[in-house]
C-alpha cells in the first residue's frame, strides 16, 4: 500500500510540474494575489519566463516586485532591507551570490542582515550545500527552499566521456565567485574518484580586485598547450559574460568545450553540453513556490532538487571547426544544434 501511495504521489507531482489541472484551493486570486519579491542578479532571464508561465498555467495570481543588482552585489543589502520592510508572501532569489546575501550561510545567519521570517525560494544556485546555503539537499532546516540548475558533476563527467575518452579537464574560473570556487573544489575531489586530472586556472585579478578579461586569450592558450580533452565551462557569471571570447579562442585552438549551462551553447559557441533548460528550471522553481504558497508546506520540509531530465546538446558548426565528431551513440540521444 505504501509503494502504491508513493507512485500516486510521484504522478501527482509530475502532473503539477507540467501545468496540468487547476491550482489547488487557497491559491492567489485576481482580487487577492500573492506578493512575490524577486531579487535577480542580471535582470530577467528565461528562468523568470518559465516561473511566470507556470503560475499562469496553474491559475495562480501574483504581483511581482522585481529588483536586480545587475552584477553589483553591493546593491543587495538595500533590496534585502526593502523586502523585509515590504513583507511579501515569498522572496525569490536568483544565483548563489544573491541567495547567500539574502539568507546567509545556514550556520551564520544574522537576522539584522538576512531574511529569516519570510519564505524564500531560490533558483540557479549551482551547489546549495557546497555554498553552505543549506546543510543538506534533503532539507534546508529553515525557511527556504529552492532549485539547482546544474547537472550532478559525476553525470557531467560521464557525458564528456560518452563523447571521447577524458583524462585531463581544464577549467577557467573567477576566484571571487563562491559558486565557482565550490565547483572547482568538487571537480578536484571528483577527479581523484573518477581518474582524471583537473587543470584549474583562476582568472588573474586587476588592480581593483576584479577578474581581468584581457588575460583570457593567454590563459586559454596556456591550458590548451597542456592538451586537455575538454575546456569545462561551469556555473561562473564572469565566464558567462565573456563566453563569446572564450569559446572563440578555444575553437581557434581546436580545443573542445563542454558547458554545464545552457547559455554558453545556445547563445554562444560551446561545442557540447549537458544542461538544464532555463525555462524548465523556472517552472520547477515556481512548483516549489506553489508548494509553499498554495499547499502551505513548510519550506524546511521541501527538498532542494534539480530537474530529473537534462538536455545533451551538440553544436555542429563548432564540431566542424574543431574537427572532433560525435560518436553514433551520442547522436542517438543528443539534441543537434545546427
Amino acid at each position: 500500500m505504501r509503494a502504491k501511495m508513493r507512485i500516486i504521489h510521484v504522478l501527482s507531482a509530475l502532473l503539477t510540474l507540467l501545468g496540468s489541472g487547476p491550482a489547488l484551493a487557497g491559491g492567489g486570486t485576481a482580487e487577492d494575489p500573492f506578493e512575490i519579491f524577486m531579487i535577480l542578479y542580471r535582470g530577467e532571464t528565461e528562468v523568470e519566463d518559465g516561473f511566470k508561465a507556470y503560475l499562469e498555467d496553474r491559475g495562480i495570481h501574483a504581483e511581482l516586485t522585481v529588483r536586480s543588482v545587475d552584477g553589483k552585489l553591493d546593491l543587495l543589502p538595500g533590496f534585502v532591507a526593502e523586502a523585509k520592510q515590504a513583507r511579501p508572501d515569498l522572496v525569490y532569489t536568483w544565483g548563489t551570490g544573491v541567495t547567500l546575501g539574502t539568507v546567509g550561510e545556514f550556520d551564520a545567519v544574522d537576522p539584522a542582515r538576512h531574511i529569516t521570517d519570510i519564505p524564500v525560494v531560490f533558483t540557479m544556485v549551482s551547489s546549495p550545500d557546497g555554498a553552505r546555503i543549506v546543510p543538506s539537499r534533503e532539507s534546508s532546516g529553515r525557511n527556504i527552499a529552492g532549485v539547482s540548475h546544474i547537472v550532478p558533476l559525476e553525470t557531467q563527467i560521464r557525458a564528456m566521456r560518452a563523447y571521447r575518452p577524458m583524462s585531463r579537464l581544464a577549467v577557467l574560473y573567477n576566484p571571487n565567485e563562491e559558486n565557482s570556487v565550490v565547483n572547482v573544489r568538487e571537480l578536484k575531489a571528483l577527479g581523484q574518484e573518477m581518474g582524471f586530472t583537473l587543470i584549474d586556472q583562476p582568472v588573474p585579478l586587476d588592480a581593483d580586485g576584479q577578474p581581468d578579461p584581457s588575460t583570457l586569450p593567454k590563459l586559454i592558450a596556456d591550458v590548451a598547450a597542456r592538451e586537455p580533452q575538454f575546456l569545462y565551462i561551469g556555473p561562473d557569471t564572469f565566464i558567462g559574460v565573456y563566453r563569446d571570447l572564450i569559446t572563440a579562442e578555444a575553437m581557434n585552438l581546436h580545443l573542445p568545450t563542454f558547458t554545464a549551462t545552457e547559455l554558453e551553447i545556445r547563445h554562444s559557441n560551446a561545442m557540447i553540453g549537458l544542461v538544464s533548460p532555463y525555462f524548465n528550471v523556472g517552472r520547477f522553481t515556481a512548483f516549489k513556490a506553489e508548494q509553499i504558497l498554495v499547499d502551505g508546506e513548510a519550506p524546511a520540509l521541501i527538498p532542494i532538487e534539480t530537474l530529473s531530465r537534462f538536455s545533451y546538446l551538440v553544436k555542429m558548426p563548432v564540431v566542424h571547426e574543431v574537427g572532433l565528431y560525435p560518436p553514433m551513440t551520442v547522436l542517438d540521444y543528443a539534441e543537434i544544434i545546427e
